[in-house]
């Protein structure tokens, strides 16, 4: 029984293949200028699942270069924004009240 990668990973053949055809590898830094996004919303958008295929490649965090590409291309064809509410939000102040409270000393 072979094991499936993870999603997040390239296998030897893939990696082989895109290094052939001229793909590069970018890493999350270069990755963010290429697409005009922080470094932080790129994390963000990864951890959400919302972004760009990426990997990891050693300790960094990589992505493929027409990956990128083909990611800014799908989100130029949706004019009106991701209509499916798969943007990045801001996530809920879960079990917060909307009106904040202060501490006072109480006086004696």
């Amino acid at each position: 029984m072979t094991s499936q990668p993870h999603p997040d990973q390239s296998t030897p053949e893939e990696y082989l293949r895109r290094l052939t055809e001229g793909d590069e590898i970018l890493y999350l830094k270069e990755a963010a200028a290429l697409v005009r996004k922080s470094e932080g919303t790129m994390r963000y958008y990864r951890h959400l699942g919302i972004g760009p295929r990426s990997f990891r490649h050693g300790r960094n965090v990589a992505y493929w270069k027409i990956d990128l590409v083909l990611w800014l291309a799908e989100e130029a064809a949706q004019p009106a924004g991701r209509s499916d509410g798969a943007h990045a939000h801001a996530r809920p102040q879960v079990g917060r009240s909307s009106r904040t409270t202060t501490r006072t000393r109480e006086t004696e």
